[in-house]
């Protein structure tokens, strides 16, 4: 390896003052937030709700320490728009109580956000973002094992999450133990789709990890097959078109970095008007691309439930019913609003199509100034930036982007922690990046594969 594909090796201060314990309370939080349900079947609500009172108060106590005013100014404004939004809409809110306190939750889950946003760098946040996902899918094969060839057959969770001795339902089990019988499998997080985004977050984590030499090669090597097998065994349409996009981004990004704008421009139109074709098909042929999923073709009743969204959604246009997150059980217009085979839903299943019904015309509007923003600079550091360290904000950006066309959970828990991050993080000035090297990341990463390994070896002979 030459000097001009030789990586720019970046070393940890592991000691640092309060290394460890931001590491710490990051890693739960990311892991409380990522696999919440595990947190509730096992130790319950209201032990749920002992561990987000230690994240919320060591990560602010953290966050406020370390000159937080550096972090809020650099905040863009639209998300500052969006938030003053959610909070004002509780004067027009049909259940108005929901939505303050969904308000002062979604401020809460900013705020830890903005934590890693100013104590942790780019690199540190990959490897606790990589470690914490590392254990979610390795506990998750375990547990599936451990359910087909042990208890053979569905696990309840521990503190339930249904009235009566039985789930009614087989959506009501931790998980149903299908590891070998080729239906999908639900993990430690208790969710098929949940499932299949910490797998295919992991799939750009360690990818990255594996090129930047985050961590010895063979843990990311075998980190990444088992990402590829937790999506396959869980199998998420959502996923699997989000994964597409992936690709298409990393190929394009990785190509477009040290071309002219003319030679750039020609890329994204390509890709952009390529985009548009296949979607059309899928739009077209719905039916054979969902059956090839294992799908029906309205998306297991998606197309149902957002007839019923869109249905809301004409009734309060321009303000919404008011700010409410996920819908919560109980309360009116949501209880009983969708109930699919004896399961009832809490989400519009498209992240767009809830913030309109919730927050009208104006917050959607916001929330997709917050994402074209975000987009814009996030895509410009993977293109710019000569390391591969800088690829996984843009990609997992748009992996969450195109899943929440039919997942509403970018607007809670891990979802919109990773939207805000990545909202303010893009800001920082570019003196806290890594060093640049002197050849594009294409050149490194071909030099790093097998194929580069190879051609090196023969060179030096």
């Amino acid at each position: 390896m030459n000097a001009l594909t030789q990586p720019i090796r970046v070393i940890f201060n592991t000691r640092e003052k309060g290394y460890r314990a931001k590491t710490w309370v990051a890693s739960i939080a990311i892991f409380t937030l990522m696999a919440g349900d595990a947190v509730r079947y096992s130790i319950g609500w209201y032990g749920w709700g002992a561990v987000l009172a230690f994240i919320g108060i060591s990560s602010m106590t953290m966050f406020f320490k370390n000159q937080p005013m550096l972090t809020l100014r650099v905040v863009p404004w639209p998300l500052y728009g969006l938030l003053a939004w959610m909070g004002l809409s509780t004067a027009w809110s049909y259940y108005p109580f929901w939505t303050g306190l969904a308000t002062v939750s979604q401020i809460l889950t900013s705020l830890f956000a903005l934590f890693l946003v100013s104590r942790f760098s780019w690199r540190h946040l990959l490897r606790v973002f990589a470690n914490v996902i590392r254990f979610i899918l390795g506990a998750s094969l375990l547990f599936e094992f451990v359910a087909a060839v042990f208890v053979r057959g569905p696990i309840a969770p521990i503190f339930k999450n249904y009235s009566g001795d039985k789930p009614p339902a087989a959506a009501f089990y931790w998980t149903q133990g299908h590891l070998f019988s080729g239906t999908r499998i639900q993990g430690i997080v208790g969710n098929s789709n949940l499932l299949a985004f910490a797998a295919m977050l992991g799939l750009i984590v360690f990818a990255v990890e594996y090129a930047i030499v985050g961590t010895s090669r063979w843990i990311s090597a075998i980190s990444f097959i088992a990402s590829g097998l937790c999506v396959y065994l869980a199998k998420s349409a959502g996923i699997g078109f989000a994964l597409v996009a992936v690709a298409v981004a990393a190929l394009v990004s990785i190509l477009a970095e040290g071309k002219d704008r003319e030679t750039r421009h020609r890329y994204y139109r390509f890709t952009w008007a390529a985009a548009a074709i296949i979607g059309g098909v899928v739009l077209l042929y719905r039916a054979q691309v969902f059956e090839f999923f294992g799908k029906s073709p309205d998306m297991t009743g998606r197309s149902g439930i957002w007839k019923i969204v869109l249905k809301m959604i004409g009734e309060r246009p321009w303000a919404g019913w008011g700010w409410i997150s996920n819908w919560v059980p109980g309360v009116k217009p949501f209880e009983g609003l969708v109930v699919i085979d004896r399961v009832p839903y809490y989400q519009a299943h498209n992240a767009y199509l809830d913030t309109w019904m919730q927050l009208g015309l104006v917050g959607l509007l916001l929330l997709l100034g917050v994402i074209v923003l975000t987009f814009i600079k996030a895509w410009r550091l993977a293109v710019r930036h000569t390391s591969a360290l800088y690829l996984w904000p843009v990609l997992t950006f748009v992996g969450l982007l195109v899943w929440s066309a039919t997942e509403s959970r970018m607007l809670i828990e891990i979802g919109w922690v990773l939207l805000v991050l990545f909202a303010v993080k893009v800001w920082e000035p570019e003196e806290t990046l890594e060093p640049r090297g002197r050849s594009p990341k294409r050149v490194r990463l071909l030099a790093r594969g097998p194929l580069g390994s190879r051609l090196q070896q023969r060179k030096d002979r």
